[in-house]
């Protein structure tokens, strides 16, 4: 007879297999709510993700939109350096500027000529390597300027043409009488001192016309180079100035441009004898070599000029002298300017006037040649 064999493990008893039995249904009622959980959390990520999407596809909807209104062209490269997106814009200027031969998408940054339109090209990096081309149509604002530029213009003539006319309106007004009382004068030593009037008078009206033509042509007559004591002591002479009124300090050695500069430091120099109140005059020089630039300060012991009048005094007709026309000083600052220089007047506590000028060095080797200032020419 056979031996029967049973179905229960070894070792196991029937309460044993009943609480196995009850743990994996356990187990498997929280497997079952786990996966339910993590389907329900799914479909509300998926509910989140459309949301942010159709969030997203606003936005860059409406991001296209701005820039297609935009009027500034907008060209996006990737990270290749190949177009990914452009604006209406950026295709109408890059086909005029194709048209022309540029390519824009290589030009440099900066302000481009283009047919009849100024155009500003500008990069910018984008954090995935990518990059921006920003192209701006400047042509109006470019217009605008150069109109502004021309009023400007016209408006500087018109203040100079009235400053000429009444500069020279008064010594004429002169001539004019004395012609009238020669014309009836008998006397000869009369009229001897009546011409002599007249001939000073139209020595005056000369000096302004030439005055004049200086500012507008500041020409370089002499490319002579001078030390700066040569150029000093030639200045002081023409002036009127002596030794003993003049205290010069710095560096004598070094050179420049001399027919300019003693032209400039005759006129300072006269301003300071024509300003002295009676006092013994003094006038101290300091020249110096700072940041490639000849400096000279010149400064005089005399009343010193007026705060307000200080705003303006390098305008042409700016003066307080009673028979000063008021063009020195602006042709000094129209001459230094020719140079690549400047002349400023200094602000300073201590009494007289004190004026700075500069003057690159490399003007004792090549002098710029500016635009001349015609009077009645085309504006």
């Amino acid at each position: 007879m056979a031996e029967q064999v049973s179905d229960v493990p070894l070792g196991l008893s029937n309460v044993d297999l009943r609480q196995g039995f009850e743990s994996f249904v356990e187990a498997s009622r929280r497997l079952e709510d786990s996966y339910g959980e993590l389907k329900s959390r799914a479909e509300a990520i998926d509910l989140e993700l459309a949301a942010t999407n159709k969030k997203l596809a606003a936005t860059l909807s409406e991001r296209e939109t701005v820039f297609s209104a935009m009027p500034v062209g907008v060209v996006a490269f990737d990270a290749g350096g190949e177009i990914s997106w452009r604006n209406p814009e950026a295709e109408r200027l890059m086909a005029i500027a194709s048209e022309c031969g540029v390519d824009l998408t290589v030009a440099e940054p900066g302000l481009l000529e283009i047919a009849q339109l100024a155009v500003n090209v500008n990069r910018e990096s984008l954090p995935d390597d990518g990059s921006l081309l920003v192209i701006e149509d400047r042509s109006k604002l470019v217009d605008l300027q150069r109109e502004v530029q021309r009023l400007d213009r016209l408006a500087g003539l018109s203040e100079l043409a009235l400053g000429v006319a009444h500069e020279i309106k008064n010594p004429l007004n002169g001539v004019v009488g004395f012609a009238s009382l020669l014309e009836r004068c008998q006397d000869p030593v009369t009229m001897k001192r009546f011409a002599g009037k007249i001939l000073a008078g139209l020595r005056q009206v000369d000096e302004i016309v030439r005055a004049m033509l200086e500012f507008a042509r500041p020409e370089s007559k002499s490319m002579a180079i001078a030390g700066m004591a040569s150029i000093l002591s030639e200045a002081a002479a023409l002036a009127g100035v002596h030794a003993e009124n003049l205290r010069i300090s710095g560096d004598l050695q070094v050179e420049s441009q001399s027919f300019a500069l003693v032209r400039v430091l005759t006129n300072l120099f006269r301003n300071s004898i024509e300003a002295n109140t009676g006092e013994p005059l003094v006038i101290d020089v300091l020249v110096a070599e700072l940041d490639d630039c000849l400096q000279i300060v010149v400064r005089d012991n005399g009343p010193g000029i007026d705060p307000e009048l200080g705003k303006r005094v390098f305008e042409p007709f700016v003066s307080t002298k009673d028979r000063g026309h008021g063009l020195g000083l602006a042709l000094s600052s129209r001459v230094l300017s020719f140079l690549g220089g400047s002349v400023e007047l200094l602000e300073s506590d201590e009494p007289g006037a004190c004026f700075k000028l500069r003057v690159p060095l490399r003007s004792r080797f090549e002098i710029p040649q500016p635009d001349p200032v015609r009077l009645g020419a085309d504006v």
